[in-house]
This record gives structure tokens, C-alpha cells and sequence, in this order.
């Protein structure tokens, strides 16, 4: 009897250690799921600051010196405050440092310019993998007199298309274990930051296009100016030709053509005469075309009787010049009166058109 409760107090006192193991370890899996679900905030928060960063309209560089600034003061992550971003410059197989934080002078000489497969930097661009060392290995390249002891994550900064970008270079306390969530957490930033630098070269393209095109443009504003400069200087030289020319028959050519109306001349003389002026006036009155499109719109026939009515010429007088009777020569005057605006006026037709010329 007193063996079979001794047995029962036994199995109870198991049963409370095997209940007590089974609760610490929920509790452990709910401290691990806490502790995954703040990391996953503190994961996005980041990504989020760095993506407002991102909004500034500020330079590329600036941009990466706020984000290595950003990713190396997290508490959570085993790094020391202290790091650099490179990225592809004109020559794509060279890393250039655009933005670091707390590096020594003599780290920035030396690492100004990094060569693909150069150190774990160089390896890390030539790979497109994260390069990870715990301690200063053979493969940094790249050292010098009283550098402090560290380890290194090198994430590569890789485009959508696989191209390689750039790199970021995060500084670690010597004997760091690797840890494939810091790696995940590093990856996402980079990724970020990838579409970002995108984004960057994509404005700066299009800036660069905008200025050309604006270049063109202010060529092409300068092209039309001189064009225009050079329609209004023929348009002057035109106009003085007509002038001259114009000038020169009616001084040189109309008192010849006068004074052998006033010469004894056969009927076939008189005829050939009356034909050279009449195309005479037709050589010429293309040069009264200006007041034909300026002012009154006038028909070619209503420019050549106007440019009669000019010259004084009388009603009866242009009739027999132009071979037309008197009443068509009327018809004509009161539609060039008409076309001046001087219909139902008194004020003479030839000093009207004198004016206008």
C-alpha cells in the first residue's frame, strides 16, 4: 500500500517536469516569434526610412551617405558603426566609393577605386554573392600598418536584369558567426537600394535628354531667328528691286514711249506703240501686288486700271490703251472704289491710291 503512493507521487513529480520543460519551450518559441515578428517591423521600418530617403531630391551620393548612415546605427545588428557603398563607374569593371561612414583616411586611399575580384569587395561584385569573413583573411587585398581586427559583410547591389551595381561593404567584430538572417535582412536593402540607383540613372538620363532636346531647341529658336532675318532682308531687297525698277521706267522708259506718241506715226506704228505699253503696264504691275493683298484685294485688271488712274491717265484714255470700252473702265473704278472703302465719298480715286503707295 504505502509503495503504490510512493509510485503515484513519483509520476506526478515527472509529469510537473515534463509539463514545466513543455511550457518553457513555448514560451522560448513565443520569445523567438516575438522576437522574428519585431525584427520583421524593425526589417520594414527600414526599408521604408530608406525608401523615403530615396523621395529627396537630393544627389546620388548624398542619398548613399544617408543610407549607409541608416543601415550601420541599427542596434539589432551585430555591426560596427562604421561602412562604405561602392558603386560601377564608367568603367564597368572598377568599384568607386561614393559614401562611407567613420573609414580611415588611409582606407579611403586605398579603396578609392577597387577592381573587380580585388579584395572581398572586388569579390563580391565578381561573384554577384555576398562575400562574409569573420576575422582579416587572405583575401584582403588590401591592408595597412595598425588596421584594427574585423570581419566583413560584402553584399552585391544587383539590377533586376543581374547586372551588378555596386557594392555594400558593412564592418563586423572579429569572430562574428555568420548569420543567414542579418544576410536576408542585407539582401532586401540591397535590393532596394538596386532599384533605387535604377531609378537615379533613369532620371539623370532623362535630365541629360531634357538639356540636349533644350539644346536643339535653342539651336533650332536661333536657325528660325536667322531665317527670319534673312525672308525680311529679301523681302526688303525685293521690295527696293521693284522700286528701283519701277522708278527707272517711269523715268527712263515712259517719257520715251511720250514723246513718240506725240511723233508723226503710221496706224500699224501707232498700234505696235500701244502694245508696248500695254505690256509694259503688265511688267510692272505685278509691283502694285502689295496693295493688292495689303489693302483691297484687286483683280489683276483692277491693278492694272489702277495703276493707269496713277499715272492720270483719264476714263477714255485707258479704255483705248486697254482696248476696252468706256463703260467697262467705269465698272472697273467703282469696284476699286468700292474695295477702298471710298463708295458713296466724294475724295478723289488717284489721290486716294497715291496715298496708299
Amino acid at each position: 500500500m504505502h509503495s503504490t503512493k510512493m509510485n503515484r507521487k513519483t509520476k506526478t513529480k515527472g509529469q510537473l517536469q515534463s509539463e514545466l520543460a513543455q511550457m518553457r519551450q513555448r514560451i522560448l518559441q513565443l520569445e523567438t516569434a516575438e522576437s522574428d515578428c519585431r525584427q520583421g517591423y524593425q526589417v520594414q521600418a527600414v526599408i521604408n526610412r530608406l525608401l523615403h530617403i530615396s523621395l529627396d531630391n537630393i544627389s546620388l551620393e548624398l542619398m548613399l551617405e544617408q543610407f549607409i548612415d541608416e543601415v550601420t546605427s541599427l542596434d539589432w545588428l551585430a555591426l560596427e558603426s562604421k561602412g562604405a557603398i561602392f558603386i560601377v563607374g564608367a568603367d564597368p569593371e572598377v568599384l568607386l566609393l561614393k559614401a562611407h561612414r567613420a573609414l580611415s583616411p588611409k582606407l579611403l586611399r586605398m579603396c578609392n577605386e577597387v577592381p573587380f575580384g580585388k579584395c572581398l569587395c572586388g569579390q563580391a561584385a565578381s561573384t554577384g554573392t555576398i562575400q562574409f569573413a569573420d576575422c582579416i583573411d587572405q583575401r584582403h587585398d588590401r591592408e595597412y600598418q595598425g588596421i584594427a581586427p574585423h570581419g566583413h559583410y560584402c553584399v552585391p547591389i544587383v539590377s533586376r536584369g543581374q547586372k551588378v551595381l555596386g557594392v555594400i561593404t558593412l564592418y563586423l567584430k572579429e569572430g562574428h558567426c555568420r548569420d543567414q538572417r542579418e544576410e536576408d535582412f542585407l539582401t532586401a536593402v540591397s535590393n532596394t537600394l538596386a532599384g533605387i540607383i535604377e531609378l537615379k540613372h533613369t532620371q539623370a538620363k532623362l535630365e541629360e535628354k531634357g538639356i540636349e532636346l533644350e539644346l536643339k531647341r535653342n539651336d533650332l529658336e536661333e536657325v528660325n531667328t536667322a531665317l527670319r532675318v534673312l525672308l525680311k532682308k529679301r523681302d526688303e531687297d525685293k521690295l527696293e528691286l521693284e522700286e528701283n525698277l519701277l522708278l527707272n521706267i517711269k523715268t527712263l522708259v515712259r517719257p520715251c514711249l511720250e514723246k513718240l506718241k506725240t511723233c508723226t506715226l503710221n496706224e500699224r506704228q501707232v498700234s505696235y506703240l500701244d502694245v508696248l505699253e500695254f505690256n509694259l503696264l503688265e511688267v510692272i504691275s505685278p509691283f502694285a501686288r502689295k496693295m493688292s493683298s495689303k489693302y483691297l484685294n484687286l483683280s489683276a485688271s483692277e491693278i492694272l486700271v489702277a495703276n493707269l488712274i496713277i499715272e492720270g491717265k483719264q476714263t477714255k484714255e485707258i479704255a483705248s490703251l486697254l482696248n476696252l470700252s468706256a463703260k467697262t473702265i467705269e465698272v472697273h473704278r467703282k469696284n476699286i472704289r468700292k474695295k477702298l472703302g471710298l463708295r458713296n465719298k466724294k475724295e478723289n480715286l488717284r489721290t486716294h491710291l497715291l496715298a496708299l503707295l
